[in-house]
């Protein structure tokens, strides 16, 4: 117990510095811990969700036409190994007292169930009972709304005014989407779940449905049930089955990119902390050179000594740690939630905590050990005799074999062909540094003395004085200024490089999916008001197998006397007419990410599930799109129906004329054919929708990498706190002979603000470089970027830089112009 209260009595003498090393500490340990559990959190959540959300059940039953006979569900059912339910889909327009609202607004997407109450539904009530025959809404929809259990809801149909009462309201779910206000209503519809023979009586579609799911009763009785729907399927011409599977790969294949990310920003905080503790420590022994000898003189061992200043930095780990789980618990919840709202997943499930506490435990306590392992190396090497002499401090000068090092790490990162090479680059950043801070301190001189005069000379003596010391401090804020360059300059770009490519392969200004397409319709559209030229086109999801997986990929069925105007999407084989005139029947073109998933080369074959059965197609040509988040495939439209079936259409692109806004066009069309529109979405969407996913994740990465530069504000200000310590009795001269206190504040600023204008302009350029070096390693959603850089993101950065070094350099400044003169002058 002695033991722990000398190491707390000797920390207590510094309280300032201590309290700062233990806060980069808590920093650092937070930002780990929160990391970690996030991202396991996520690791775990995720696949769980997209099967509850996109895979309640086992199997899909279709028709090549927009409705089959009900007779269909009827034999399904008489599988007692299978829960089955069929649906109805239908568009109509809500009848409510809502002012201001416009008819785009109030499209609503009723979906009949056979039943709502099963295993394949699995709508999670909150109020009410699935089994009455009455409305379905979400709680989402409900408080926009303001419906209640038992409210009345119209809607408008061809058959007249409809009135249905509301007899449950469920958790918002997939199925069930709607939008979360009636400003989001202009571009989404709403959503409600109704018995099926309400919708067959409404729509005069007695014994019609769309769509039969099929749930087996357990994993043993799949392939029984597979079997027996297969049976069923060819007993009925234009019916057929396709297993549900979940594109796990499509949903969140850029998730190990941005883990990626996270994991550096959130390890950059203990790692930079790192920094600090050596520094206080090793300036802390220092000053406690003759106090050591004379304990070596009364009989302390070095080993003794060692284990003294080892007490310390345990108690600071200790309480850093500590302290850190406790505020990184809150962070991780916080940061959980952001991860789970960017990326759309509703999940309610608890932290995994774990690996994030072990992780962080063993960093909070490994690394300020690692770090004070020099120092206290030198506390057992104190001479008695040399300390007790009396020395002038000697300026520290830079170790060539570190120099050297450094540029081999430097020279290394060029050759890692992975967002990795951040880690050599940053090591080798760290160990040049002082070289750099020397060449910037010599540049400096002149501009200081020219218009700081007597305070700028005296700043810059200072700085060159503990040179080693002086650096460490800037690197710490050059790294973290080198991140978040390259983080927002990534951000920046890939905004950029998403919209052009987005503009480029969408096919026009709008993409409408009707609830079915007839013949007229064309005609109609490119009659409407706004429209310059439109088109129909076939779309369906099919099933293929990558290494005896099942997944689904959307194949577009092209035409090529439209997709010129059209394009769907960007290739460099000639116009997009002639690779869709010359595609043979057995052929297809994938894009590049199904390409890359699919992982076979040009000229071999895919296997697709086809009406017929299996069929294999060669894969002919790679092309750029983004339809579909970039996961598709392209065949010509006649193959097309020939081969996968589907004999109806229900999507149209639209080019739109000059006068028109987007807005404008979308309420043209719906006012031309009402409720039949199903969805509208153009290009500005899809960019609004990416743009917000890549500009949130890297405010997330950001925002851990403000809490590094933190540290290194933290940084700042212990060492020009330690810098005035050992120079208080110089102050104190310095006010004797008639140097003012605002001549101090302004040389303990200066100094502050070289430090931090050092790390801030060579941190900007190492930020470049790896902006450059990174350019083709980040890719999301297949994309990449071209390298360039933003004045104005530099511009913020830089002003960023100054303010954290001057507001860091405020607290030193005013304690060493407020040191009483005779205090100051007693000081030993």
């Amino acid at each position: 117990m002695k033991q722990w209260q000398i190491a707390w009595r000797n920390l207590m003498r510094r309280k300032l510095r201590t309290f700062l090393t233990i806060m980069s500490i808590v920093i650092g340990v937070a930002s780990t811990f929160a990391v970690i559990a996030a991202v396991d959190s996520a690791e775990k959540s995720f696949p769980i969700y997209l099967k509850e959300a996109f895979a309640k059940a086992d199997f899909s039953l279709s028709g090549t036409e927009a409705y089959f006979s009900e007779e269909v569900l009827r034999e399904i059912e008489n599988n007692s190994d299978s829960t089955s339910i069929a649906m109805l889909k239908e568009n109509t327009k809500l009848v409510t007292k809502e002012e201001g609202i416009s008819s785009i607004q109030k499209r609503v997407v009723l979906t009949g169930y056979s039943q709502l109450d099963t295993s394949v539904t699995k709508f999670k009530v909150i109020e009410g009972d699935l089994t009455t025959d009455g409305a379905v809404i979400t709680d989402r929809t409900a408080k926009v709304w303001g419906s209640k259990i038992g409210d009345t809801i119209s809607f408008d149909t061809d058959q007249g005014v409809k009135q249905i009462k509301i007899t449950a309201i469920v958790k918002y779910t997939q199925e069930l989407m709607g939008p979360s206000s009636w400003n989001m209503a202009k571009y989404h519809h709403w959503a409600v779940a109704v018995p099926l023979p309400v919708i067959q009586d409404w729509f005069e579609l007695n014994g019609k449905i769309q769509n039969v799911l099929v749930k087996a009763e357990s994993t043993e009785k799949l392939k029984a049930v597979e079997h027996e729907l297969e049976h069923i399927v060819k007993h009925h011409e234009g019916i057929y089955m396709q297993p549900i599977v979940v594109n796990f790969d499509l949903q969140f294949k850029d998730l190990d990119t941005f883990f990626l990310a996270l994991y550096m920003a959130g390890f950059l905080g203990i790692a930079l902390s790192a920094f600090i503790i050596f520094n206080s420590l090793y300036v802390s022994v220092k000053e406690r050179k003759n106090e050591f000898a004379v304990l070596k003189t009364i009989g302390y061992t070095p080993g003794q000594l060692q284990k003294m200043v080892l007490s310390e930095v345990i108690l600071l780990a200790l309480i850093g740690t500590v302290s850190g789980l406790i505020i990184g618990y809150g962070l991780a919840t916080g940061l959980k939630s952001l991860v789970f709202m960017l990326f759309g997943v509703r999940d309610q499930s608890g932290m995994v905590i774990t690996t994030g506490v072990i992780v962080s435990i063993v960093a909070g306590f490994i690394i300020p050990i690692l770090a004070s392992w020099y120092p206290i190396r030198n506390v057992g090497k104190i001479s008695v005799i040399e300390a007790l002499k009396e020395n002038k401090a000697k300026s520290n000068g830079t170790n060539k074999w570190l120099g050297f090092i450094g540029t081999l790490l430097i020279g290394a990162s060029f050759l890692i062909d992975h967002l990795l090479l951040v880690l050599p680059l940053m090591v080798g950043i760290a160990l040049i540094f002082p070289y750099l801070f020397k060449m910037f301190g010599f540049v400096l001189k002149g501009i200081y003395r020219i218009f700081f005069k007597f305070p700028g000379d005296m700043a810059i003596r200072n700085l060159n004085r503990n040179l080693s010391r002086t650096s460490m401090t800037s690197v710490v804020l050059c790294l973290g200024i080198a991140m978040i360059v390259l983080m927002s300059s990534l951000n920046s770009a890939l905004l950029q490089t998403y919209e052009r490519v987005i503009h480029s392969s969408y096919g026009g200004n709008l993409d409408v999916m009707f609830h079915h397409i007839e013949k007229e319709d064309l005609s109609i559209l490119k009659n409407t008001k706004g429209v310059a030229d439109a088109e129909t086109y076939s779309l369906q999801f099919v099933t293929w197998t990558l290494n005896s997986e099942k997944r689904m990929i959307p194949v577009f069925g092209v035409g090529e006397e439209w997709i010129d105007r059209f394009p769907l999407f960007t290739g460099d084989k000639g116009t997009h007419s002639k690779l869709i005139k010359s595609l043979k029947q057995d052929e297809i073109i994938l894009d590049r990410i199904s390409f890359g998933v699919w992982g076979g080369k040009i000229g071999e074959t895919v296997t697709l599930d086809a009406l017929d059965g299996p069929k294999s197609f060669k894969v002919v040509a790679v092309v750029d799109t983004m339809k579909n988040r970039g996961y598709s495939a392209f065949m010509n439209e006649d193959h097309f129906k020939e081969s996968i079936g589907v004999k109806y259409e229900r999507n149209a692109l639209v080019i739109k004329d000059e006068k028109t806004s987007p807005l404008q066009l979308r309420e043209n069309i719906y006012g031309q054919f009402g409720e039949r529109v199903e969805e509208m979405w153009g290009p500005e969407d899809w960019v609004s929708v990416i743009g917000g996913t890549i500009t949130g994740s890297f405010s997330i990465v950001n925002a851990l990498v403000v809490l590094a530069i933190i540290v290194s504000g933290i940084g700042i200000t212990n060492t020009l706190l330690i810098n005035i310590m050992e120079r208080i009795r110089e102050i104190g001269m310095m006010r004797a002979v008639g140097v003012t206190r605002g001549q101090i504040i302004k040389m303990i600023l200066l100094e502050g603000f070289g430090i931090g204008l050092a790390a801030t302009v060579i941190g900007i350029g190492f930020g470049i470089l790896l902006l450059y070096m990174s350019s083709g390693l980040v890719a999301i959603n297949s994309l990449t970027f071209e390298f360039g850089v933003s004045p104005i993101i530099i511009m913020l950065i830089f002003l960023f830089g100054i303010v954290v070094s001057l507001v860091s350099s405020f607290t030193p400044s005013r304690k060493a112009a407020k040191t009483p003169l005779n205090e100051a002058l007693r000081y030993e």
